[in-house]
């Protein structure tokens, strides 16, 4: 546990330091308005998380995201803390100063206690070993190559599964503190937990001041999810970073609405973030939509500079994610192989892309049925895919259809009737909409969109709680049913979550109270080829790499026509023409 704390320790110093630097360089550039809008720190430290990735990105291009990474980094912040360390101690202050000026129902030293409390069993729940099947399937392996060998050209021929690319591997690969510890930490997930639970928790801290707002309501959605994702603190997981990047920035959309800020900034900067979560995991993609306020504002009054500039940035974001994806896959996005722009030598055979994606539709939908009526029968493979899942995620699925149905139909009924519809709220509201429509007709695994999912359970009653005192006594009820039935919910997942995540704190105490173990050791079978020692699974043996097996092939016959250089940094090549 101490050692998962210490790299948190590190992880909150360094972003915040690098996020506060991106912070103050794009309101320099692009808040021409300077209004009541006063960022949180949660700001810089999320923006800290985007900046050090990209940095990563980048630096995979050119060598492994080691030592030297690691030193760069800190060059930077050291020199930013001497130039801007006072005066940002000071904005630091000032902004804790107001942060704490709300919370009067929660005393600071009982927020400070249960903010304690959650590091401690978030950093228990993130000692143990690897749980995943990802991380023992790829994940593990990514991060190995990037640690030791940066983006390497054509890595996903020798393994399909190692061109599916996240931005957040990189990530991983700068904070495992492997060149510091010896060992690759692998706990990153834990400390996105543990962030927004510290938003969560923040902004509940001071519900009276601002009671039955829908922020408040997702503040509470996003305490409720970080208990629910504990079993995933363990592992370099890509659906936490995601997840956690939505919820904050639908919180702080809401939150911004509700103080009827008319500033663009703040909402641009959201949409940027929204960006950056989509290059992490591209089930998030819907969010992006938030972008139509900010940009038919600046329309509207003709600010093409700033246009401009947003774009740029988005652009920046998104170009060392493409940059890698065309290495690892030679594709710009690796499941995308339709969009097909490069022909380059290591590209990864289009078929294997496409099978590698019908079988996640396929076992997504129902294993039971056969690729091709999982693909291509309508919707027949709703029933099946309901039923194989388990009994809290169906109820899961049911309250959710209720909320929204009841929802639109309130919305619709309101519009018709002329009576007052608060259109601003809609656009949030849309985007979770459609992410969930994008999400059932992609991948419909609950991991992937746990933020959507639980949006409308704390939303639609928050909405209704609203119109409280303009309601009838029809309304009444059926706002408090609605809430009640929301809350059910809610109580159910916390409740469960909350059970088995006192059950990872047990099995880590006392094994893990100060190391966090290792990831799990895998016997393979060492094969020869061009001079390199390759690891591959028996006859037998399952799809299980790890971290220490490295590097990995699926089977011997993935090397037959490939060209491995003479370093293994110089990537792996198919016989076809072509240069990048």
């Amino acid at each position: 546990m101490i050692q998962v704390l210490v790299n948190w320790l590190y992880i909150i110093i360094t972003t915040y330091l690098t996020g506060n630097a991106c912070m103050r360089l794009l309101e320099h550039l692009f808040r021409k308005n300077r209004g009541a809008w006063h960022r949180t720190p949660f700001y810089d430290l999320f923006a800290g998380i985007m900046c050090t990735t990209c940095y990563a990105q980048v630096y995979s291009l050119f060598g492994g995201v080691g030592l030297g990474a690691a030193l760069g980094l800190l060059l930077f912040d050291i020199g930013y803390a001497v130039l801007f360390g006072r005066r940002m101690i000071r904005e630091l202050s000032a902004e804790l100063k107001e942060c704490r000026s709300g919370m009067a129902p929660m005393p600071g030293r009982v927020l400070i206690g249960l903010l304690f409390v959650g590091a401690a069993a978030y950093a228990l729940a993130g000692s143990g070993a690897p749980r995943l099947i990802d991380t023992d399937w790829y994940h593990a392996q990514t991060i190995r190559w990037i640690e030791e060998y940066g983006c390497v050209k054509g890595v996903a021929n020798l393994f399909y599964a190692l061109g599916f690319n996240s931005a957040q591997h990189y990530f991983d690969a700068l904070y495992s503190m492997k060149p510091f510890l010896g060992v690759s930490m692998h706990a990153t997930g834990g400390y996105f937990g543990l962030l927004l639970l510290a938003h969560g928790l923040v902004r509940l801290a001071g519900f009276k001041a601002h009671r039955r707002h829908i922020a408040d309501a997702l503040a509470l959605a996003e305490v409720v999810y970080t208990v629910i994702v504990t079993a995933f603190y363990a592992d370099p997981y890509t659906d936490t970073l995601p997840n956690c990047l939505v919820f904050f920035i639908l919180t702080e959309w809401i939150i911004l609405l509700e103080e009827e800020e008319k500033e663009v900034f703040p909402y641009a900067f959201l949409c940027i973030f929204g960006v950056f979560a989509t290059v992490v995991k591209t089930s998030v993609v819907m969010v992006v939509l938030l972008a139509i306020q900010p940009a038919v504002s600046l329309i509207r009054g003709r600010k093409w500079g700033l246009i401009a500039g947003y774009i740029l940035t988005g652009i920046l974001v998104t170009i060392p994610f493409f940059i890698t994806n065309v290495r690892v896959s030679g594709y710009l996005v690796y499941l995308a192989s339709g969009v097909d722009l490069f022909d380059v030598p290591w590209k990864i055979d289009a078929g294997v892309v496409k099978y590698s994606v019908d079988s996640m539709i396929h076992d997504a939908r129902g294993v039971s049925m056969t690729m091709d009526e999982a693909l291509h029968s309508g919707l027949s493979w709703v029933p099946g895919w309901f039923k194989s899942d388990s009994v809290s995620h169906r109820i899961l699925y049911l309250a959710v259809c209720l909320m929204l149905v009841s929802d639109i139909v309130e919305t619709v009924i309101s519009v018709i009737r002329k009576k007052p519809v608060a259109y601003a709220m809609l656009l949030p509201r849309l985007v979770v909409f459609t992410g969930l429509v994008y999400w059932f007709f992609t991948i419909p695994q609950v991991k992937y969109c746990w933020v959507f999912l639980l949006f409308p359970l704390v939303v639609v009653p928050a909405v209704r709680l609203e119109k409280w005192k303009a309601s009838g006594r029809t309304g009444r009820m059926a706002a408090v049913l609605t809430a009640a039935a929301g809350g059910a919910v809610l109580v159910m997942f916390a409740g469960f979550y909350s059970l088995r995540t006192l059950g990872y704190i047990r099995d880590a105490v006392p094994q893990m109270l100060v190391k966090q173990a290792d990831y799990e050791r895998h016997t393979l079978e060492p094969v020869e080829i061009g001079g390199h020692t390759f690891y591959v699974c028996g006859d037998d043996g399952d799809i299980v790499s790890g971290y220490y097996a490295f590097p990995y092939i699926n089977e011997e016959s993935a090397l037959n026509g490939l060209n491995v250089g003479a370093s293994l940094r110089d990537g792996f090549t198919v016989n076809i023409s072509g240069s990048f």
